[in-house]
C-alpha cells in the first residue's frame, strides 16, 4: 500500500463552509477530518463523567 503525506493548506483551500467537517483521508476503518471554525473555540472536557475502565 502506498502512503503519501497530506498538505493541510491545500485541503483547507478546497472548501469554504464552516462547522462542517470534511473527510480528507481514510485508512482502514478510520476517517481523518478537517473543519473550519469561526470565532473562538474553547476546548473542554468532562472530568466528572465516569470513564470506562479496561
Amino acid at each position: 500500500m502506498d502512503y503519501k503525506s497530506i498538505n493541510f493548506a491545500d485541503k483547507f483551500e478546497q472548501f469554504k463552509d464552516q462547522w462542517s467537517p470534511k473527510v480528507i483521508a481514510q485508512m482502514n476503518d478510520y476517517q481523518f477530518k478537517l473543519v473550519k471554525i469561526k470565532g473562538d473555540f474553547v476546548w473542554h472536557d468532562h472530568l466528572d463523567i465516569m470513564r470506562i475502565k479496561k
